[in-house]
């Protein structure tokens, strides 16, 4: 495993801090003070996986599934809030095939949920914004991915095991739409590249599954 613990993100102006809570979802409290219309965050991971085999182990649950539908959630302290305090969407997705399934309680064809730490068109001092973590892209509704999961302790859904290390489009797609980005830039994670990372388990798992 890799061991993280990434600080706040620094605006230009201000900063963020953000905590984990139990089910990926997160806790934080931002000052938006750019015009940018992508807030990223980097998370804080006790661990995230370093190569395939930790991410398969560290998965209960490894399944190709259909994105059908979505609700987003965005909880502020007030209404005088500018940023919110928490928020997430929860995927409503198909399994189309069981790779691993740990709790044995799951079948193909069966519509579950899946949190997912960012949220799109959020009202901010009258902008829409996109807020993330880790530049984390959500999964688009219509097309299939492999997810590498976890069952919810708070809810009747899941979650990913490895943050953004546990999502990778069924259909190749180049790296730039991987994850969010800013005026067609390419973002690379603070400090350590897990771009990358993820580009060489995505190569790993395409290939595994041709």
């Amino acid at each position: 495993m890799i061991r993280i613990a990434i600080a706040s993100l620094l605006l230009v102006s201000g900063c963020s801090t953000n905590e984990v809570a139990a089910d990926n979802k997160i806790t934080q409290k931002v000052v938006p003070v750019d015009e940018r219309t992508i807030i990223s965050s980097p998370n804080k991971y006790t661990s995230l996986a370093s190569n395939l085999t930790e991410l398969e182990n560290t998965s209960p649950i490894i399944v190709e599934v259909a994105k059908n539908g979505e609700k987003q959630t965005v909880i502020k302290e007030s209404e005088e809030s500018i940023m919110p305090t928490e928020f997430y969407t929860l995927s409503s997705v198909i399994i189309k095939d069981i790779q691993k399934d740990a709790t044995s309680s799951l079948k193909v064809g069966d519509k579950i949920e899946i949190v997912e730490n960012v949220v799109t068109d959020v009202l901010i001092e009258n902008e829409k914004k996109t807020l993330t973590f880790d530049y984390y892209k959500k999964m688009d509704i219509g097309k299939s991915y492999y997810l590498y999961l976890r069952n919810s302790t708070s809810g009747d859904n899941y979650v990913l095991t490895n943050a953004f290390l546990s999502k990778y489009p069924v259909n190749k797609e180049p790296k730039h739409e991987l994850f969010l980005n800013e005026n067609g830039s390419t973002h690379s994670l603070e400090n350590l590249d897990y771009q990358d990372l993820y580009g060489d388990l995505y190569t790993e798992i395409s290939q595994e599954n041709e």
